[in-house]
């Protein structure tokens, strides 16, 4: 029995699915953990970046109270 692998992904809005040859699903899971550690960096420095935002904003404030 041979196993059958298929990728499902978006382009241009709507869904498509590819097959998978045999040889390629390592190479293709190891892009796929790849893409995923791009978007958890990404996501963090997003975090780090909204956390920097707030604290500027409190800064700003605390600011504007002690010049009162």
């Amino acid at each position: 029995f041979r196993r059958v692998l298929f990728q499902s992904f978006m382009k241009d809005g709507k869904r498509h699915v590819a097959h998978v040859p045999a040889g390629q699903v390592e190479a293709l899971k190891q892009q796929i953990e790849a893409g995923r550690e791009f978007q958890d960096a990404v996501r963090e420095v997003l975090t780090a970046n909204a956390r920097l935002v707030l604290l500027e904003r409190q800064q700003q404030k605390a600011r504007k109270a002690k010049a009162r």
